[in-house]
């Protein structure tokens, strides 16, 4: 079931904040069968979280990322494989807005939240060109966060003709049935976001269904014509880069809390003199250094937003130099929430070795 009104980002950020907890309070099972439950992604969908950037002509939203990263951000603060999968399930709908009209009506056929997973690196796959459309012979696409609840995939491969010769590169558009499961997804982080491998052997995909790289970075993808909304003009390569960001904000703002939350109950180094921690003046600093981190990755995440969305407005195409930038600033942004969850973690004691200290797992 879907949110059937237009939802804003207001709307979206008040409802995160319901769900964390509720999501939060299913991370340790979900930890466990290393995939979310089939009642987190429900919640997902019935909250119009899966159609912020769908064309409003299918019922979606169509908000420029700068409003929804927040909405993502407070939802890892509950649980941060729940707010990883969430962001790519969004971008991957708005990635269908490229592809021919008569392809998106198929996919958005059933309402604007289908589940569209991805594993979109073309350099590990190839497609061959055939009459009609594309053949993969042997495909393995790894890294599809989310995949047991797929309704659609899209599959990174390089374009092979006759020759062997590489012709184009982007991703297949593939039904979620035609692709088997290959359970890989075995690691020291995130393990809920079931981000196994698809596979597939001789499998056909109509031409229709491919989504060139190319193309969508010259703003000249067939579907754009029918969506000329900005939201569906912003530059490809830094959306992509953007989207990830908003969980690693959310862990680290969590962290944040966590750890002065445990200042206030913690004894110092010395309990027989009756000193507390939240009185130390090292620990002052330290929350104060990881605090203003967090604070200039809000920022600078804030900034390439509102980049990305003035320039989708603008004429003509975002430089390659502002792109670049772009990027530049959330990736610096990741980097500064990094620094800050390590320090406060690694100056935590030895309580946070427990598998079930949330800075344990904001760590991981």
């Amino acid at each position: 079931m879907d949110a059937k009104t237009a939802t804003t980002s207001g709307e979206l950020l008040s409802t995160a904040a319901k769900l964390a907890p509720i999501f939060g309070a299913r991370s340790s099972a979900a930890t466990v069968e290393r995939r979310l439950g089939p009642e987190t992604v429900a919640q997902m969908r019935e909250a119009g979280f899966l159609k912020v950037y769908v064309p409003r002509r299918f019922g979606g939203d169509e908000l420029h990322m700068v409003d929804v990263l927040p909405t993502v951000a407070r939802l890892a603060r509950g649980c941060a494989a729940a707010a990883w999968v969430l962001a790519v399930y969004q971008v991957h709908n708005w990635l269908i807005a490229f592809l021919p009209n008569a392809v998106q009506q198929k996919v958005f056929a059933e309402g604007p939240s289908p589940v569209i997973v991805a594993s979109l690196n073309p350099m590990k796959n190839t497609a061959r060109l055939v009459d009609g459309g594309f053949l993969i012979e042997h495909g393995s696409f790894p890294f599809c966060s989310g995949a047991a609840e797929r309704d659609w995939a899209l599959a990174g491969v390089q374009v092979l003709n006759d020759e062997d010769e590489i012709v184009d590169v982007g991703a297949l558009l593939i039904a979620g049935t035609e692709l088997q499961e290959y359970d890989d997804w075995f690691v020291s982080g995130l393990q809920a976001t079931g981000s196994l491998s698809l596979t597939c052997t001789d499998l056909f995909v109509p031409r229709a269904q491919m989504l060139s790289y190319g193309a969508a970075c010259a703003g000249t993808s067939p579907g754009l014509t029918h969506n000329p909304e900005s939201v569906f003009n912003a530059a490809f390569v830094p959306i992509l880069v953007l989207n990830l960001a908003g969980p690693g904000l959310g862990i680290a703002e969590q962290a944040l809390q966590d750890f002065t939350e445990s200042l206030l109950s913690k004894p110092g180094a010395y309990p027989i003199t009756g000193e507390v921690r939240s009185n130390s003046s090292q620990a002052h600093i330290l929350l104060a250094e990881a605090e203003m981190r967090v604070d200039i990755a809000r920022m600078l995440l804030e900034r390439a937003g509102c980049v990305i969305r003035d320039a989708s407005g603008a004429p003509g195409r975002m430089s390659r130099t502002l792109a670049a930038k772009t990027c530049v600033d959330t990736t610096w942004a990741m980097r500064e929430c990094m620094y800050a969850v390590q320090s406060l973690f690694l100056n935590s004691g030895g309580s946070v070795l427990n598998p079930k200290h949330p800075l344990q797992r904001a760590y991981q």
